[in-house]
Order: structure tokens, then sequence, then C-alpha cells
């Protein structure tokens, strides 16, 4: 029985660790997004408000919201022309069909590569992907959020989405930015309330 208790014991402690680390990587993120929000030659802020930005508001972190996705691939299929907020489209490679469970319920989000950046060094490996939920226009942007994350450099038929670290399209500070429309089939029936929020 006093080996059980050790085992738990230590089982509990390397669970704490995990947790502490995983909030601290969050905490460092966050940390980098406001200092550029605050940088006045990269923040998509227009230059009267950067003066009196703050920080972002964030969702508490939950790290049910970090998961871990099984892949379909879709690379071989026809390009995915998505529309923006200046009403033209930009051309997208749908890269996968992540499938993924937050809460028991069973969800999908598609997976692109914008073949723009596929151009650019650096970014061969970037991958998009927008998506709206239920919490728009409630406590998030109304528009939607974004995620980025990479190709796994191992191919294991899964991906890590964090959704701790969604943040906004830039045109949901500044009318000046043009910015891909999430489709209506990435769409998540579920508050996501994680990442940026929006006031």
């Amino acid at each position: 029985m006093k080996k059980f208790l050790i085992v738990i014991l230590l089982i509990s402690q390397f669970v704490s660790a995990q947790s502490k680390s995983y909030q601290q990587e969050i905490n460092k993120h966050r940390t980098e997004l406001n200092e550029y929000f605050k940088d006045k030659n990269k923040s998509p802020l227009a230059k009267s408000k950067i003066k009196k930005f703050t920080g972002l508001p964030f969702f508490k972190t939950q790290e049910k919201y970090k998961v871990n996705a099984k892949l379909s691939y879709t690379f071989n299929s026809p390009v995915t022309y998505i529309s923006n907020t200046a009403g033209k489209t930009e051309a997208y490679q749908q890269y996968a069909l992540a499938s993924f469970s937050i809460d028991g319920k069973q969800l999908s989000l598609r997976i692109y590569q914008s073949l723009s950046l596929l151009k650019k060094k650096g970014f061969e490996n970037y991958l998009f992907i927008p998506f709206t939920d239920n919490s728009n226009g409630k406590t998030t942007y109304n528009g939607g959020r974004y995620l980025d994350t990479t190709i796994p450099e191992t191919p294991t038929g899964t991906i890590v989405l964090d959704f701790n670290k969604a943040y906004n399209p830039y045109c949901a500070y500044n009318k000046n930015y043009i910015c891909p429309i999430p489709p209506k089939n990435n769409h998540l029936d579920i508050e996501i309330l994680a990442g940026v929020k929006y006031k």
C-alpha cells in the first residue's frame, strides 16, 4: 500500500510539473504577442492606439484546449479559394482534415497551406487554420479566429492544435488590413473559450 501511494504521489508531481511548464509556455507566448502589438514598427494597431495599448485580453489557460488531432491528408485535393475581407479570394491547398474531441464532442477542422507563402523562404512548412466557433460575437471576434502550426518533422498521422494560442485576424484591430474569412465548413459547434478574447 505504501509503494502504491508513493507511485501516485510521483505521478501527481509529474503532472503538476507538466502543467506548470505548459503554463510557462503559454505565458511566454502571450508576452511575445503583447510585445509585438506594442512595437510601432510591427503592430497591427493604428499608431494612435499603440501608446494606449496595455495588453490583449486572454482566456484563462486550459489544457483541454490543447488537443492531439488525427490527420486525414488531403494535399492532393484541388486548390481552395478562400474569400477575404476585400471581397477577393486567396489560393490555398488543403493539407489535411484534423479530427479531435473537446469535452467529449467530436470536432474537425480543415488545415490549409497558403500557396503564396509556399514560395517564401522559411514558410514552406507553415500551416494555417482559420475557424469560427459559438463564442464569436460574444466573447471572441465575430469574424472568427486563426491558429498557426507547422508540418510535423516526423509524420505520425497526428498534429497538436493548441487553441490557447488562437488569435484574432489583424482586421479585428485595423480596417486597413485584408484578412482571410474562415470558410463555413471550418465552424466548430462549441464555444472555444481559449486564446485571445475580443472587446
